[in-house]
């Protein structure tokens, strides 16, 4: 006896499929909201790539200095409590048992940490740094970029980008200014670093976003500081949704991991160790 099944009518068919189609179409936001969050799961910091260990080659040939990087951003970057302390005594910085680690760090790029960047100010938005009204005229010729100013000054092998707070109320627009100062960057033969930023003040993280996506475009290195933070209360931040908790550079101290600025600057040092390393097999 034939023990197969009839086949479904048409009618049944037809049910099914549209079953499926519905199905798929539910299925489609939750796959783009995955899609669109993968960069909360990328590291804090990241492997170099072949193109960037080959970049800090081509910089170093090209007469940047290697043991010089330089600071793009907002107040949170201009500020004196980002890396300032570490190119003073260890009276304003306790190591604790990352001293063996991040001394060489210090060593190798002194000069940099305490410096003030003419492409770093409060209010700064990735056009600000693009635009000649903005320069530093004490320091800068007439008609210079910040950017293009600050790495004439201080002529850095990588550069620590820390920006996009002050571009929240228009994403699409701060893509287009990070990728004009990416390429800006590149062009000079120096090794731009993304750091993701802590706050959502668009609402949509659409700014970590892009700025993960043009990483991962240009295969430079996304230091994601947003990833470091979140286990902090408030996800590191001020009762303004904005700045940063802060508590001093004291890595010995337990109490100091409960604030933002800790594993701001912790996590600087270890995008700056990576760096290092990967510079250092290029010295003359």
């Amino acid at each position: 006896m034939d023990s197969d099944q009839p086949p479904l009518p048409l009618s049944k068919k037809l049910i099914l499929f549209v079953v499926l189609i519905i199905l798929w179409l539910i299925a489609q936001p939750v796959v783009a909201a995955q899609q669109d969050n993968a960069w909360q799961t990328l590291p804090v910091i990241p492997e170099l790539s072949e193109f960037s260990k080959k970049l800090l080659q081509e910089g170093i040939a090209a007469g940047n200095n290697p043991h010089a990087f330089s600071k793009v951003g907002d107040c949170e970057t201009s500020t004196d409590w980002y890396l300032h302390d570490f190119d003073l005594d260890d009276r304003y910085y306790n190591l604790g048992e990352y001293k063996e680690e991040f001394e060489p760090v210090l060593a190798f790029y002194k000069g940099s940490f305490l410096r003030r960047s003419l492409a770093a100010k409060p209010g700064f938005s990735a056009a600000s740094v693009l635009s000649s009204y903005w320069i530093d005229y004490s320091n800068c010729a007439a008609g210079e970029l910040p950017l293009t100013c600050e790495y004439n000054q201080h002529n850095p092998l990588v550069v620590l980008i820390s920006m996009g707070t002050n571009d929240g109320y228009n994403p699409p627009v701060f893509k287009e200014n990070l990728r004009a100062i990416i390429t800006a960057t590149l062009e000079q033969k120096r090794l731009p670093v993304l750091m993701t930023k802590a706050d959502n003040v668009e609402g949509t993280y659409a700014i970590n976003r892009d700025i993960a996506a043009l990483a991962a475009e240009y295969e430079i290195p996304l230091w994601n500081y947003w990833a470091a933070i979140q286990s902090l209360p408030n996800g590191g931040l001020v009762e303004d949704g904005i700045h940063l908790t802060f508590y001093k550079n004291d890595f010995s101290d337990p109490y100091a991991w409960n604030y933002a600025w800790t594993y701001r600057n912790f996590t600087a040092l270890q995008m700056l160790e990576t760096l290092m390393n990967a510079t250092k097999p290029w010295l003359p």
